[in-house]
């Protein structure tokens, strides 16, 4: 009886502590969940009052040759400030940047406030005025004011983009990586 009693309370005792370990390494992989991504990402903080999309295009040589598919973010529109993140796939690393700032026609003026990047863990938000040391407008397409962030499409076809100020923003984009 008594060995069938310490028998019992062994098995207890083991089926509880092995219970414990099990939430234990729940909690733990719930905390691997907030690891720091090591895609670069691109976040813009602006206002766009009508729903469009938006993209954003990169090259890895150093060049403004902008020839490859753009990440593409589908936004809705809001009289509020809104963050719109574009994620670029696993292993690119950009040298530039481009914005299209939307593809519809009917599209009213947009407020652009920062232009926030991240990498392994780095930041560096550009942010109000001094945008336009780092980007500059597509003056066939739109107007950029950056002492407010308007940006203003010239015509009513025409889509707002914002090209890399190069010479500065190549070196800005190289100093995440190091």
């Amino acid at each position: 009886m008594k060995t069938k009693l310490i028998l019992l309370l062994l098995i207890s005792i083991t089926t509880f502590s092995s219970c414990k370990n099990d939430k234990s390494e729940t909690k733990n992989n719930e905390d691997t969940s907030e690891v720091i991504s090591n895609n670069f990402k691109v976040t813009l903080k602006l206002i766009i009052k009508k729903d469009d999309d938006l993209s954003l295009f990169y090259t890895e040589d150093g060049s403004i040759n902008f020839k490859d598919d753009p990440i593409w973010h589908g936004v809705k529109g809001s009289e509020s400030l809104q963050d719109v993140v574009f994620e670029l796939p696993e292993g690119s690393y950009p040298t530039q940047l481009r914005m299209d700032l939307g593809i519809k026609k009917d599209q009213e003026d947009i407020t652009l406030k920062s232009v926030k990047m991240e990498y392994k863990g780095k930041t560096r938000e550009i942010v109000g005025a001094e945008l336009i040391n780092f980007f500059r407008a597509d003056d066939s397409k739109c107007t950029f004011d950056p002492a407010t962030g308007l940006i203003k499409a010239v015509g009513p076809t025409k889509a707002p983009s914002l090209y890399p100020q190069e010479a500065n923003l190549g070196p800005e984009i190289a100093k995440l990586a190091k």
